[in-house]
Order: C-alpha cells, then sequence, then structure tokens
C-alpha cells in the first residue's frame, strides 16, 4: 500500500530528527546516565572512603549520581581489577592512593593488572603526608627517643599499617634500615583497625595516612612524633619533619588519583577530567579538603600519567634493593 505524501514527509521528518539526534550527540559519549560507581579499595572511615564520598557529592549532576563502592583487599587491586573488568563506559571510575598503581603492581608475583596497559589517568585530585605515631601514654615524645628505643628493641618494635604494598609499609621498612635492623611489619585491612591496637598497646607504633590520625592526636590518644612532608604542616605546627629529625629518606607524599578502564573511548575520560576539575573547584569540596586534611591538587589525565611513570621509577629501585616480594 503506498504511504500518502504526508505520511512521507512525516516519516522524512523524523528519519532527520533522529539522525540530527545520533550526530549531536553529547561530548560524554558513552558514559550511562543513572547510577555510576567510584570504586575505592580500602574499608570505611579512611581517607580514601571520606574523599570518595566527598567527592562523589560534587560529581552527581542530574543525570547521573555517584554511589562509592567499597572494594577492600590484596592491598587495593581488588577494586582496581573491578574497575578493570568492568563495562567501560565511564559508569567505573577508581579512586585511589598512589601506591596502588605505582607501588603494588611491583611486590606482588602476580599482580591482578598492569596501569600502563590496563587503566587510563582521568585526573589527580589532592595529595597528603603520612605520619610516625605512638601510643599517647608512650615515654617516647621525639624522633630520637624512638629510635633510639627501637635500635635497642628491633624484635618489639612493631609497626601498623593499613596493608602490604602501602607506602606505609615501605616506610617502616626504610626506618628499619636506618636503624640497621629490620622492624615487624603489622599489616591490617585498612587504617582504623590499625589505630585501635596503637591505643590498645598491641603495637609499638604506626605510620598511616595523616589525615585519619589527626583526631586521635589532638584527643592525646595518640603521639605523632614526626610527618614525612617536606615541610612543618600548618595544623601540626610543633611537629617536625623526618627531615628536620635527620631523616631525610622517610620523606613521602602520595596522591590520590582517578582512573577508568584502558578501554574507555578518550572522549569520555576527557570529559570525565573536565567534570573533577569542576568538582576539585567547588566550595563544598575545598571544605571537605581541609575537613579531610589533604592539599586539593588537580592534574589533568596526561599530567597524571606522568606522576604514574615518575613513581613506578622511584619504586622500581627500592623494591629491588628490599627484596619484599608479595604472593
Amino acid at each position: 500500500m503506498p504511504i500518502p505524501l504526508n505520511s512521507r514527509r512525516g516519516l522524512l521528518a523524523a528519519t532527520a530528527a533522529m539522525a540530527a539526534a545520533t550526530i549531536a550527540r553529547p561530548a560524554w559519549p558513552q558514559a550511562p546516565a543513572g547510577m555510576r560507581k567510584l570504586f575505592v579499595g580500602f574499608p570505611a572511615g579512611g581517607t580514601a572512603d571520606s574523599l570518595g564520598r566527598a567527592l562523589a557529592q560534587q560529581l552527581a549532576d542530574a543525570s547521573a549520581s555517584y554511589v562509592v563502592e567499597n572494594k577492600t583487599g590484596a592491598s587495593g587491586q581488588l577494586a582496581a581489577d573491578a574497575v578493570r573488568l568492568a563495562i567501560p563506559d565511564g559508569g567505573s571510575l577508581l579512586l585511589t592512593p598512589s601506591s596502588v598503581m605505582t607501588l603494588v603492581p611491583q611486590l606482588y608475583k602476580k599482580p591482578m593488572y598492569d596501569t600502563q596497559r590496563d587503566f587510563v589517568p582521568v585526573a589527580c585530585v589532592c595529595d597528603h603526608s603520612f605520619a610516625l605515631a605512638v601510643n599517647g601514654t608512650s615515654p617516647h615524645t621525639s624522633v630520637a627517643a624512638f629510635m633510639a628505643w627501637a635500635r635497642a628493641n628491633p624484635s618489639a618494635t612493631t609497626y601498623a599499617t593499613p596493608g602490604p604494598g602501602s607506602g606505609p609499609h615501605f616506610l617502616g621498612t626504610m626506618m628499619g634500615r636506618e636503624l640497621g635492623a629490620p622492624l615487624v611489619h603489622v599489616p591490617y585491612r585498612g587504617v582504623v583497625p590499625g589505630l585501635q591496637d596503637l591505643m590498645g598497646g598491641q603495637v609499638a607504633c604506626t605510620f598511616n595516612p595523616l589525615p585519619t590520625m589527626l583526631e586521635y592526636h589532638r584527643a592525646g590518644r595518640i603521639r605523632i612524633l614526626a610527618v614525612t612532608s617536606p615541610q612543618r604542616l600548618a595544623s601540626l605546627p610543633d611537629v617536625p619533619t623526618f627531615a628536620e629529625a635527620g631523616h631525610p629518606n622517610l620523606q613521602l607524599v602520595e596522591w590520590y588519583g582517578l582512573f577508568a578502564s584502558a578501554k574507555v573511548a578518550a572522549a569520555t575520560t576527557t570529559r570525565l577530567g573536565s567534570e573533577v576539575r569542576r568538582a576539585m573547584a567547588s566550595p563544598e569540596m575545598l571544605a571537605a579538603a581541609k575537613r579531610l586534611e589533604v592539599v586539593p591538587r588537580y592534574e589533568d589525565g596526561a599530567a597524571l600519567a606522568r606522576l604514574v611513570q615518575q613513581d613506578q621509577d622511584r619504586w622500581r629501585g627500592l623494591v629491588a634493593s628490599t627484596g619484599i616480594q608479595l604472593d
């Protein structure tokens, strides 16, 4: 049956409209509407989790919202692997400290991923320092006093960290090398359990991200002896840096970055980076960064790729010199 002229015109108009809609796709060509996931490889309550929740609120828009998914285990590898295997539409991102992408793959005999091959950097968002702390009732009130005790009692110098392969793990390893005797590493799944055992007297000290320790330090439950930043921090003006305390090798600043699967379209990751830049500049995110004691540090995907390469090169020599390898 022939189509009437008016109907054919309508059909042509509809077809043209559909074609125009296809051509005029948004700059975010694949990212799905609805719920998107921000994977974090560490438990609730830590720096990564708190930062992820603050960022998720600012990344949300009218078309989609973000939910933080804590996928813990294997030194952050499980969360990274979940993003690697996710549908590559931009709907799954990894928020992670630098060690998960630069140090961990070099430590494990069979890492779950290859950072350069399996991921594309989206943006760097912030950085923070680490700190060495003892129990609030400890007789050690300085790095020198604690190091003297540790040198005499290496087998009793247990140090808690958020997990094997983390920056704090290597800080403890390097401190042991400076003392001339290996210390006893006690890895936990996240920051909070290790801090609880420090306050309970089950471990002698801890290396941990500074943001998670300040509240307990101010309450007198732990005592921060030194920070790993290049300069003293405004939040702890009376606490020296390790360099000031005579241990410049124990200087370490860790960044946090967002990564997507390497299979995600370049236009999508570029748009994601722009969204992150907008979010990080918001008053709400700046206030959250101040509350979390992290330093905002937006850098685009290309700059983050350079950071990854620099850190991988830095850790490679240290890993080889220590001989540490994880199963």
